[in-house]
């Protein structure tokens, strides 16, 4: 198992890392997006407490203001314990309910910010073997369950450490509260409790990143490949080789066939006389110039003259034209400029021995 994972010394390619994704396989911190929630949970409801104080004071008052003992002597009717349970349930869901929304979508960001948008239709599925019980103790006995439990309770010695710091001038200070009113007890001990809160989960939050990085690196290392696997992954995407090679070759037969179909359509075909063939076709009605249907060196000119014959193409040996027109001018394209005048030579030659000057081009005319 060492030596295998000692092969994997390359990096994961994209499309390891986005199969990876797909099985749910992401760099994810629990301890980051806890971080999170515990930083915008104490910055929202810092914002909410003198709103939600104002509304309990409010409530309490209105219930010390019942006098217990009389009411139960008159009796309560049932729309006065309901005014009372309803009003009480408004009050408190009023206060609770916008700070738990808050949580809940800043854990979504948290997590959302670090995973992107993952569904997995399979994650739905139960699985029997994540609760069979020894594998259950085995994964509680693994090397990886000691580290993480180290890590636990390394990063428990460090928040309670932040938080002895932060209130240790604070703590001296508690049994003197107790000649202070209630108004100022509370407000005293809410200041001592957020500023605490604040140090402890700004604590937490550089744990948190700390082992962000280190869960992005594990994931990293676990997805490395080895050279091998990067060789079949490209295989793969671009296809096999020899599979690729076929097609190239039947593409190249198609090519030539239509090709060697289009020769009987040619005006004439330039030799070199026997090593190059170039077929030439020209329409001045249609076109600005001649353009190339056909060409080829060794047998395929060889075919291509053979085709010309068949078909009664005229045959023009012409060393430069057939050189320059085959080194330069691709199939289906123009010639070039340079070449007008030669070719035209030709043109008109192969039409003075037909006896006539096809598509309107004199036996005198130029292309």
């Amino acid at each position: 198992m060492a030596d295998e994972n000692d092969n994997k010394t390359e990096k994961a390619t994209p499309k390891r890392k986005e199969d990876a994704r797909q099985k749910g396989q992401v760099a994810r911190s629990h301890d980051l997006s806890t971080a999170v929630i515990l930083l915008g949970g104490i910055g929202f409801l810092a914002a909410m407490i003198p709103a939600g104080m104002q509304q309990m004071i409010e409530m309490t008052r209105g219930g010390l203001t019942i006098s217990f003992p009389e009411a139960f002597r008159n009796g309560f009717t049932i729309e006065e314990i309901y005014t009372v349970v309803v009003s009480t349930g408004v009050t408190i869901l009023t206060i609770s309910l916008p700070i738990l929304g808050a949580i809940l979508l800043i854990g979504c960001g948290a997590s959302l910010a670090q995973t992107g948008l993952l569904w997995r239709a399979d994650g739905l599925q139960l699985d029997f073997a994540r609760i069979n019980p020894l594998k259950g103790f085995a994964r509680l006995a693994s090397l990886r369950s000691v580290v993480e439990l180290i890590k636990g309770l390394l990063k428990i010695a460090i928040v309670t450490g932040v938080g002895l710091f932060v209130m240790r001038h604070d703590v001296l200070q508690l049994p003197a509260l107790m000649e202070y009113d209630m108004g100022t007890v509370l407000h005293l001990a809410g200041q001592l409790s957020l500023k605490t809160a604040l140090a402890v989960a700004g604590a937490i939050g550089v744990l948190a990143g700390l082992d962000y990085f280190y869960q992005r690196y594990e994931w990293e290392r676990s997805l490395r490949m080895s050279v091998q696997e990067v060789k079949e992954e490209h295989k793969s995407a671009e296809g096999d080789p020899l599979v690729k090679g076929r097609v190239r070759a039947a593409q190249r037969d198609m090519s030539r066939k239509r090709m060697m179909a289009d020769v009987k359509t040619a005006d004439v075909v330039v030799t070199n006389p026997t090593h190059l063939a170039v077929a030439l076709k020209y329409d001045s009605t249609k076109m600005a110039a001649p353009f190339v249907v056909a060409k080829g060196a060794g047998l395929v000119a060889e075919r291509i003259r053979e085709l010309a014959r068949h078909h009664g193409v005229p045959v023009v040996e012409n060393k430069f034209v057939a050189r320059t027109l085959f080194k330069l001018v691709e199939i289906g394209k123009e010639i070039p400029a340079d070449l007008y005048r030669a070719v035209a030579e030709i043109l008109a030659f192969v039409y003075r021995a037909r006896g006539a000057a096809p598509n309107g081009l004199g036996a005198n005319d130029e292309v």
